[in-house]
């Protein structure tokens, strides 16, 4: 048998998840920002409006169709140092440098120069991405073997995506730092930004150097061709379930999560800038509940966590959508003058607050289950995969579930957009339209319940335990 990988190795090879999370939050977070601005910006208009979205569009549908095609190259390499770490190490450095150019177009104004430059560096960023990313999270799939202490590494590597997605964050703060000693708007955000990027790329590259990826794992190459595998990794029940399941649920998380601003500001007339305290509340208490989460996956499987998360999920995303009588109900009296008033706003009622803070403190168990168990699903399915015909194509796996995630995120970022202003007169978001996508996310994810009510978490995982225990006893 190969190595078991200690806790410490664990907690270095999810720096590529924090960095992933770093990297993508610059692209997701701030190229909007930083191209689409505002008068009190202070940054320079460098490319037509509403350019950006339609740009970042056509890299995710560019991103989703090179995924299948690394991830064969993947699975197929022959490399003495692994089929997963050698792609890492090449792509770390690119993956982040392109990152960073976006927002380093030629031309101080709006010029197509610029509309090119943009448009490339794109499709280098997403490429990168794809190059280290796929090979990186089909590592993941294969260096733990065994289910339970899975589930802790997932554990691990959502609480580094976690962190690595709060710490960007920080961002305007050191931008506003650098325009307070007296930088240009436009280099205080690209001074901020680079050592963002030089973060990621440490992060990305220590786990690349850190695992010898052949003590870890078995490695045997996978040569059956491109389509042969992408079609072969869906003719699994099992694996058709989750990623039908997962691409509803995150559908229903894209309608949420693009409307939490308008939620707290366009619903309970609170200040834009508290939705930063709801989001600090569900991380703080999402964390604290991983051991939770751990123990009750011990006692209980994967799919019945799963299942109640998403429950869960749309009883939150209801009393969103029937946000005025609960928050009535709570109270109708202003509050009191403080640090909650100062942050939530003239005027802000106290229901309101309570509302808001309850979505922080009851959206955050559900968080932490979906982001945890689901990759621990697929990569159960790969083992079992792997197990039963004696190909590794962990790659493969991977690619399929983004391939199909990415192309559906890419159509619903428009559909949720277009929602917020139905019935609008003024070009901005109505309530009516806000209120409209908590009521779409929780359709999502009701008929996510109604798919994972057929995965069979007990079978793959019976099936893979009793592997493991034969060659563990076949190694004694």
């Amino acid at each position: 048998m190969k190595k078991q990988l200690s806790t410490l190795r664990m907690m270095g090879l999810c720096l590529g998840e924090f960095a992933r999370a770093v990297l993508g939050g610059l692209i997701v977070t701030y190229t909007l920002k930083f191209f689409n601005v505002t008068p009190s910006s202070g940054l320079p208009l460098l490319l037509p409006a509403g350019m950006m979205g339609l740009l970042r569009g056509a890299g995710v549908v560019f991103d989703a169709i090179t995924d299948p095609w690394v991830a064969s190259m993947s699975d197929r390499s022959t490399s003495p140092k692994g089929r997963r770490i050698p792609f890492m190490r090449w792509a770390a450095v690119p993956y982040a440098a392109s990152c960073l150019m976006i927002f380093f177009p030629p031309s101080g104004s709006v010029h197509i120069v610029n509309i090119l430059w943009v448009a490339v560096m794109l499709l280098a960023y997403y490429m990168a991405s794809t190059l280290y990313c796929v090979p990186y999270m089909a590592l993941q799939q294969e260096i733990v073997t065994d289910t339970r202490r899975r589930v802790f590494f997932y554990t691990l590597n959502s609480l580094m995506f976690v962190l690595g997605s709060a710490v960007i964050y920080a961002l305007p703060v050191m931008v506003s730092g650098f325009r307070g000693a007296g930088m240009e708007a436009v280099w205080a955000w690209r001074a901020a930004l680079a050592i963002f990027a030089v973060i990621g790329a440490a992060c990305a590259i220590i786990p690349s150097f850190l695992i010898r990826e052949r003590d870890y794992v078995e490695g045997k190459s996978c040569y059956m061709p491109l389509l042969k595998s992408l079609k072969t990794t869906f003719a699994y029940r099992n694996f058709i379930v989750m990623t039908v399941g997962y691409l509803i649920m995150q559908a229903g998380f894209a309608f949420f999560n693009g409307a939490l601003l308008f939620y707290i500001d366009t619903l309970l007339g609170l200040n834009e800038s508290f939705a930063t305290i709801v989001l600090a509340i569900s991380i703080v208490v999402g964390i604290c509940t991983y051991p939770l989460v751990n123990w009750l996956v011990r006692k209980a499987g994967k799919k019945p966590l799963l299942l109640a998360a998403c429950i869960a999920y749309v009883f939150i995303y209801l009393g969103i959508y029937f946000h005025e009588p609960i928050a009535n109900a709570i109270s109708t009296q202003p509050i009191q003058p403080g640090f909650l008033s100062a942050l939530a706003g003239e005027g802000a009622m106290t229901g309101d607050v309570a509302a808001a803070i309850l979505i922080g403190i009851c959206v955050a168990f559900p968080i932490a289950c979906t982001n945890i168990l689901p990759p621990s699903a697929f990569a159960d399915m790969a083992q079992y995969d792997r197990i039963k015909t004696g190909e590794d194509r962990a790659g493969m796996f991977v690619a399929a579930r983004q391939f199909v995630t990415k192309l559906s995120q890419a159509g619903v970022t428009a559909i949720v957009s277009y929602t917020m202003y139905l019935g609008s007169t003024d070009s901005y978001p109505t309530e009516g339209g806000v209120r409209m996508t908590a009521l779409i996310a929780a359709v999502c994810l009701a008929c996510a319940i109604g798919v994972y009510a057929f995965y069979n978490d007990k079978e793959i995982v019976a099936f893979i335990d009793s592997w493991n225990a034969k060659q563990k006893k076949s190694a004694e």
